[in-house]
């Protein structure tokens, strides 16, 4: 079992996210905020908290917390009346073990990851115990460490099943429907995918922790997108651990690595691209590529021509890495796709596929100091690529 230290460098963040969601809720323009108000103290006490890590937030502007610590759910009014608490520690019907993620459906419904007892557990706004589900395991419905929870518009849940690298879906009474992801980071894979969120159209975005990205998919499970790589620059990650959406489609992560909170917009410009390094590779492919342009984050595809790269990692809305694929000789032109559209191609997209180079040696040598010229000529694009000039000693 994992202990507190898992969890005391993300608690913070992961808090601060949610409560952020709660407040940006449908804004649409940049705008101030306000301090309004706070509650609790570390306690075991009624509104008093031991290490505070889930957050939801009902219809009414009801708050739940999940109180890791204290294995139980609190319940407050929008102004931090305490109004309700349930659980204590133990793996009966509404006892928790370590609860992590807690959500609410549309009919006030909370449902609650119990992290320590490896299922979920769906209650009443006001606390009555209503279903539960999952035990230790891989199979399907089961849990190994489960941490996040989302629902969507028509009350199916999805839990981040860490442990087991994946996210299942679920009935809102708890029948397993389907699963996403396997070990690994392919697209579509996961390694240790802490967080889990659901859009106003279904799509399911999952924080892949360990693989420092976030994957898009659709409601039906079909993977969509990726974005980020390891690092400390815009669209990169380090240990994320939570992610969430907001009405317009925004997507905020907990970069919990990196202490700061990221927010991306959904592209609605057809991507472009006014760059690609390096622009020239040979005929077997396997040249890595930086391509730089705008309207990249949620790209689906990048193609060579009309051949698929492979290794496509989105770094940045402004930078995709990706591999170059076999192909023969000549200039293609590099594009990438998005929902938005294919970038329209260019002067600055263009890559070379050259063959082996061929060297072509120039002049003649006599006695006395005539230049030897040598040049090493690339045949299958004839492009010079070398040039030097020396003078041949008498022999």
């Amino acid at each position: 079992m994992q202990g507190k230290s898992i969890i005391n460098n993300s608690v913070k963040i992961v808090l601060c996210i949610l409560i952020f969601l709660v407040l940006v809720q449908g804004v649409q323009a940049a705008e101030n905020y306000t301090f309004v108000t706070k509650w609790g103290i570390n306690g075991s006490g009624d509104g008093q908290f031991d290490q505070p890590l889930g957050i939801a937030v009902d219809s009414l502007d009801n708050v739940y917390v999940s109180d890791w610590g204290n294995h139980r759910i609190q319940k407050f009014s929008s102004t931090g009346t305490f109004l309700a608490k349930w659980g204590i520690n133990g793996s009966g019907d509404g006892q928790f073990f370590r609860p992590t993620g807690v959500a609410v459906d549309s009919t006030g419904n909370v449902y609650v990851v119990d992290y320590g007892n490896d299922r979920t557990q769906k209650f009443s706004s006001t606390g009555t115990f209503l279903a539960k589900w999952g035990i230790n395991g891989s199979g399907d419905g089961q849990f190994f460490r489960p941490w996040g929870v989302a629902v969507n518009s028509t009350g199916n849940v999805y839990v981040a099943d860490l442990g087991n690298s994946r996210i299942q879906k679920f009935s809102p009474t708890g029948t397993f429907i389907t699963k996403l992801g396997s070990e690994g980071s392919g697209d579509g894979q996961f390694l240790s995918p802490w967080g889990v969120a659901v859009d106003s159209s279904g799509n399911v975005y999952v924080a892949d922790t360990s693989n420092r990205r976030i994957q898009k998919f659709g409601s039906d499970g079909t993977f969509l997108a990726k974005w980020g790589s390891y690092g400390s620059g815009d669209g990169q990650f380090s240990d994320l651990r939570g992610v969430a959406v907001d009405s317009s489609g925004n997507i905020y992560v907990a970069d919990t690595g990196n202490n700061r909170i990221q927010k991306f917009a959904p592209s609605s410009s057809t991507p472009a691209v006014t760059g690609i390094s390096p622009a020239t590779g040979t005929t077997n492919g396997g040249t890595t590529v930086t391509i730089t342009g705008s309207g990249f984050i949620g790209a689906t595809a990048v193609n060579f021509g009309s051949t698929a790269a492979t290794g496509v990692t989105v770094v940045s809305a402004t930078s995709i890495t990706a591999t170059s694929p076999a192909h023969a000789a000549g200039i293609v032109d590099v594009t990438v796709t998005t929902p938005s559209g294919t970038s329209a191609t260019s002067a600055a997209d263009k890559f070379t596929y050259g063959g082996v180079p061929a060297a072509n040696f120039t002049g003649t040598p006599t006695s006395g100091n005539t230049p030897l010229t040598v040049q090493f000529t690339d045949s299958s694009i004839n492009m010079l690529t070398y040039s030097s000039a020396q003078n041949q000693q008498e022999s």
